[in-house]
């Protein structure tokens, strides 16, 4: 989605880990804005590492004032095809809430998979070590 003239940016980035034997997992979501950071843990209990990623992009949205064109860099390509489109999906109940959000707060989005492009990986791997000492 293109950047609208008087929106500023905003960048999320999320990393989740899952127990899928004890069916809980974590997530880490580090919001950038003017060079300030924030960093929120969260816990699920009986989810997925995708619906859990969607989840953290929905906190966050809620969470904005104002609109923002958000960058989420995320850990992998949870269905990013999925949101733009009425397919069944899984994940269809949160992916249009999210869509819902977006709109309802005049936001645009950009959906970043964070294996694909430089620095990425090493964004993840920070993400990742970060959620674990936090555990």
């Amino acid at each position: 989605m293109p950047v609208q003239p008087d929106q500023r940016e905003i960048i999320v980035s999320i990393r989740t880990s899952y127990d899928f034997k004890a069916d809980t997992g974590r997530a880490i979501r580090v919001i950038e804005f003017h060079g300030r950071r924030t960093t929120l843990f969260d816990t699920f209990e009986a989810s997925s590492p995708k619906r859990m990623i969607l989840i953290e992009m929905i906190r966050a949205v809620q969470s904005f004032k104002e609109p923002f064109h958000i960058i989420f860099n995320v850990e992998c390509n949870f269905g990013f095809k999925y949101l733009t489109n009425q397919r069944k999906w899984e994940n269809r109940d949160v992916g249009n809430t999210f869509l819902d959000l977006i709109e309802q707060g005049g936001h645009t989005y950009e959906l970043r998979d964070s294996s694909f492009y430089e620095g990425g990986k090493a964004l993840q791997k920070w993400l990742g070590n970060t959620l674990k000492q936090n555990s």
